[in-house]
């Protein structure tokens, strides 16, 4: 329990008014009352922005966690998380929430997740992103981060188990919604 009340407070510290404007910004961008091509380019911009994230931030924590600075390692680990509020949850807001509104819109509402294949498999392959991401790749960063913000001379052992575990299944957390853009784009019926 400790531990998730410091992970918590380690999150909070970077969440500003802000971002809580840019969070409402986005909200507001996706209601059902846009058209439909205003929606598909949100999805579209919502895609980016989590694959984009993931790509960098996977590469660039790569980078320094295998570095021998631990500075480079600390501000990795830190922009690793910031990067996730300012980029990946606005990713999955926006194809969240957009590809819903695209589905009432003109795939027929819910019965669409069960009636179009390709709106199924998408949102199954979101969802398992955000599980992985959720129960996975969080955990992960947020103990990096733990290890990074301690006082004294970084545990590299520690950082360095860590950091392997959160890129194997960011490896995961990447290809799920990168299969997802293939299913939507070729809309395969299966």
């Amino acid at each position: 329990m400790q531990t998730l009340t410091m992970n918590l407070q380690a999150v909070r510290s970077m969440v500003d008014h802000r971002v809580v404007i840019f969070y409402l910004v986005l909200i507001g961008a996706s209601l059902p009352a846009w058209p439909f091509g205003w929606h598909l380019a949100l999805h579209i911009a919502g895609a980016a922005m989590l694959i984009g994230n993931a790509i960098v931030m996977a590469i660039w924590l790569s980078i320094a966690g295998f570095a021998k600075g631990d500075a480079s390692k600390r501000r990795a680990a830190r922009a690793v998380t910031v990067g996730d509020v300012w980029f990946t949850v606005p990713g999955v807001v926006l194809l969240l929430a957009n590809g819903l509104a695209m589905v009432f819109e003109r795939y027929g509402g819910v019965s669409a997740f069960t009636t179009t294949p390709f709106v199924g498999a998408g949102l199954v392959l979101l969802v398992a992103t955000g599980l992985v991401w959720a129960a996975r790749l969080v955990p992960s960063q947020l103990e990096l981060l733990r290890i990074a913000d301690a006082t004294g001379a970084l545990d590299r052992t520690a950082f360095r188990a860590v950091l392997i575990r959160w890129s194997a299944w960011g490896v995961v957390a990447t290809a799920l919604p990168i299969l997802a853009v293939v299913v939507m784009s070729t809309k395969p019926t299966f």
